[in-house]
C-alpha cells in the first residue's frame, strides 16, 4: 500500500514537472538533447587528471533542474585501492603495466567496477539532500562509445549506481528521467565527449548530449537550513531483540522514515502549496515583500529557513509484547540544497531526503565501527549508551554547495580532511574551511543513566515487597487473634474474680 502510493506519487511529480516544462517551451522535447552544465572550475580539474596519462574513472554530482537540463557541481575520480603489502604492491602494478602494454585499446580493464560501486556507496553519505550522483565519467586516450562491449559495461555501471542512489531510506526526490550521464575526457586531445543512457531501456542506444562550462552554473542556489530534535522509541519484541544493532536501527529508521516523509514544512514561517515556488513562498514575515530580482541575480546563494512538523510516531507494539526498547535523541543539523526554480514540493522532498539520509549516515558509520563488539540483548546490561558521529560540513572547491562529513568523539578537524580528500578528492581543503560548529559532541549524562537503573532497582524491589507481603499479613492476622483471645481470657479471669468477692 505504501509502495503504490509512493509510486503514484512519484509518476504524478515527474508529470506534472513534465507538463511545465512543455508549457514553458516553444521547442519540441523530442527533438532536444540534454543540455548538461558544469562549474567552469571543473575543467582545470578535469585538465590534472589528464596530464597523468592514466585512465581514471569517477562520479559526476550535481542535480537535475529539468527534464532536459541537468548541473554537474563537482568531479571526483574513484580512489585507488589501497594495498597493504609493499610486495602486493609491486607484483599489482607490473601486473597492471603489462595490461597496459597488452591491451592498450581496450578500456574495458582498465578500471574495477567494484570499487566505482563502493566509492559510490561511501560517497551518498556525504551529499546532502537534493544532490546526487548523476553519472559517471572516464578519462582515457580511446573512445569508450565506440566500443559495444564498453557501452554495455556503461549501462550496467550507471544500473547499478541506480539502485544505489534508489535506496528509499536515503532517497526521497526521485530523478526525473530515466537517463544517467556518461562523459568520456580523452587525455591526449582534451575532447569532451557527453552522453546519456537509458537505464531502463536495455536496447537504447547512447544519446548525445551538450556539455557546457558555465561560470556560476545553476546559480542561484537555495540552500535550506533548519534544525530538527529526534525523539522517538520503538519497542523491541525477543526476536527484534537478539538481532544486530544494525538491525535494530534500520527497524527504526524505516519507522521514523514514515514520519518524516508524511512532516510538513514551512518556509518563511507559513504554510504554502505545492506548486509555488519556494523563493516567493519565503517572503519576509510581517513585511510580505519579497527581494529584489536585482540583488537576487548577484547572489549565488540564497539560504531560507525552514521549520519542520514531523507527526507522532506510531508504535502499534503493547509494552507487554516487548522484551527491550530502543530510543532516538538528539538534536540535527539539516542542510539541504535545490535549484532556484524549485517549487514548495520539490523542497520539501529534499528536506525530507537530508533528515533521513543524514541520520543513515550516522547509523551506518556507528555500526561499520562496532563489527565484533554489538551488544545483542544480554540480560546483565540493563541499558547501553550509543553515540552516533556528529556532522561537519566542508565546502566544494568550485561551488557554494557544501558536503557533509561525520566525525566520532574525539576527532577533529584533521581527520575530516584526511576523509574528504580521498572520497571526493579534496586535497586542497585547510583545517579552517571544515565548518564544525553546527553540531556540537553529544554530552554523554550519567544522570539518565542511572535513573534507569534505580527505576529497574525500584520495580525490582516493589515486587519483592509484593511478593513478601503475604506472608506478613498472614502473621498479622493470627498474632491480632492470639491478642484477642488473650484478652477474652483476662477478662473471663477477672469477671470470676469479681464474682468470688
Amino acid at each position: 500500500m505504501l509502495i503504490v502510493r509512493k509510486l503514484k506519487e512519484k509518476n504524478t511529480s515527474t508529470i506534472n514537472r513534465q507538463r511545465r516544462h512543455l508549457a514553458c517551451s516553444s521547442v519540441p522535447v523530442v527533438d532536444m538533447g540534454r543540455t548538461v552544465i558544469a562549474e567552469d572550475g571543473i575543467e582545470t580539474y578535469v585538465a590534472s587528471l589528464a596530464s597523468k596519462k592514466a585512465t581514471v574513472v569517477g562520479l559526476l554530482f550535481g542535480q537535475e533542474i529539468s527534464a532536459q537540463k541537468s548541473c554537474v557541481i563537482h568531479l571526483a575520480r574513484t580512489p585507488d585501492p589501497a594495498i597493504e603489502d609493499e610486495e602486493e604492491e609491486s607484483e599489482s602494478s607490473l601486473e597492471i603495466q603489462n595490461k597496459n602494454v597488452r591491451k592498450v585499446n581496450s578500456p574495458t580493464e582498465d578500471f574495477d567496477d567494484s570499487l566505482v560501486l563502493d566509492h559510490a556507496r561511501q560517497v551518498m553519505r556525504s551529499l546532502p539532500g537534493g544532490i546526487t550522483i548523476l553519472g559517471v565519467f572516464i578519462v582515457s586516450n580511446t573512445d569508450p562509445f565506440q566500443n559495444p562491449a564498453m557501452n554495455n559495461r556503461i549501462r550496467k555501471l550507471l544500473t547499478s549506481i541506480d539502485v544505489i542512489i534508489g535506496k528509499s531510506s536515503i532517497t526521497v526526490r526521485q530523478q526525473l528521467t530515466c537517463e544517467r550521464i556518461a562523459l568520456h575526457i580523452s587525455n591526449t586531445t582534451i575532447k569532451y565527449t557527453c552522453k546519456t543512457l537509458e537505464i531502463d531501456s536495455p536496447l537504447a542506444s547512447p544519446k548525445p548530449a551538450d556539455w557546457k562550462f558555465v561560470n556560476a552554473a545553476g546559480s542561484p542556489w537555495i540552500e535550506l537550513h533548519c534544525t530538527t530534535n529526534v525523539e522517538f522509541f520503538i519497542g523491541l519484541s525477543d526476536s527484534e531483540s537478539s538481532g544486530t544493532l544494525r538491525q535494530q536501527l534500520e527497524t527504526g529508521i524505516d519507522l521514523y522514515g514514515k514520519a518524516v516523509k508524511q512532516c510538513i514544512c514551512l518556509f518563511g514561517g507559513k504554510f504554502s502549496t505545492d506548486l509555488e515556488l519556494v523563493d516567493d513562498a519565503s517572503t519576509v514575515m510581517g513585511t510580505g515583500k519579497k527581494k529584489s530580482k536585482q540583488q537576487n541575480s548577484e547572489e549565488r546563494m540564497k539560504t531560507i529557513n525552514v521549520q519542520i512538523l514531523i507527526p507522532e510516531l506510531e508504535v502499534k507494539q503493547e509494552k507487554q509484547e516487548c522484551s527491550s526498547e530502543l530510543r532516538f535523541g538528539g538534536q540535527m543539523c539539516i542542510k539541504a540544497y535545490i535549484h532556484g526554480k524549485a517549487t514548495v514540493r520539490e523542497a520539501s522532498q529534499v528536506i525530507r531526503e537530508d533528515i533521513l539520509r543524514s541520520l543513515w549516515a550516522r547509523c551506518d558509520m556507528h555500526c561499520d565501527s562496532l563489527i565484533g563488539e554489538e551488544q545483542r540483548g544480554q540480560p546483565d546490561v540493563k541499558a547501553v549508551l550509543h553515540e552516533p558521529p556528529r556532522r561537519v560540513l566542508a565546502p566544494l572547491p568550485f561551488s557554494p554547495i557544501s558536503v557533509s562529513d561525520y566525525l566520532f568523539p574525539g576527532e577533529g578537524p584533521a581527520d575530516s580532511l584526511t576523509s574528504l580528500a580521498d572520497l571526493l578528492d579534496l586535497g586542497t581543503l585547510l583545517d579552517g574551511d571544515v565548518q564544525d560548529y553546527w553540531e556540537a559532541a553529544a554530552e554523554v549524562n550519567d544522570a539518565e543513566l542511572q535513573i534507569q537503573s534505580d527505576s529497574t532497582l525500584l520495580e525490582t524491589t516493589i515486587s519483592k515487597q509484593n511478593s513478601v507481603a503475604p506472608s506478613s499479613n498472614s502473621r498479622a492476622i493470627l498474632l491480632s487473634g492470639l491478642i484477642a483471645l488473650l484478652a477474652i481470657v483476662l477478662s473471663y479471669l477477672t469477671l470470676q474474680i469479681f464474682r468470688t468477692n
